[in-house]
């Protein structure tokens, strides 16, 4: 077996590979992060707890976290339709209608926060 420069990887899911990993490492940070803001508005009202997610470092970081987090979850689920579905099924297509499916769903998120914090 040839050995591949650590440099230069030629492995054709090495890219696919590494960003799941970039993206895990992100969005567990993101992910605390989250928790200590679901922690923080527990006891609060609603309209200050709509003034607290508004602030700008929140909003930007749950911005953040959504792009994060459904591109990760973009990423596996086309390594499960990759894996698990014949090539001859589609696969293609399949994984072109999941990242559609991500899409509309980053898009509704990063809408719904950008009107909390009253940028729509």
């Amino acid at each position: 077996m040839a050995q591949i420069s650590a440099k230069h990887p030629r492995e054709p899911g090495f890219g696919h590979w590494r960003w799941q990993r970039i993206s895990a490492v992100a969005t567990l940070g993101l992910m605390l992060y989250f928790t200590y803001l679901v922690a923080s508005i527990g006891p609060l009202d609603y309209s200050v707890a709509m003034a607290f997610v508004a602030s700008p470092q929140h909003a930007v970081a749950l911005a953040i976290m959504v792009i994060a987090g459904l591109f990760h979850a973009a990423l596996g689920v086309q390594m499960i339709i990759e894996d698990y579905i014949p090539l001859a099924s589609g696969r293609s297509v399949l994984v072109t209608i999941a990242r559609g499916v991500f899409a509309i769903a980053a898009m509704a998120s990063l809408f719904s926060v950008g009107m909390i914090a009253g940028l729509i």
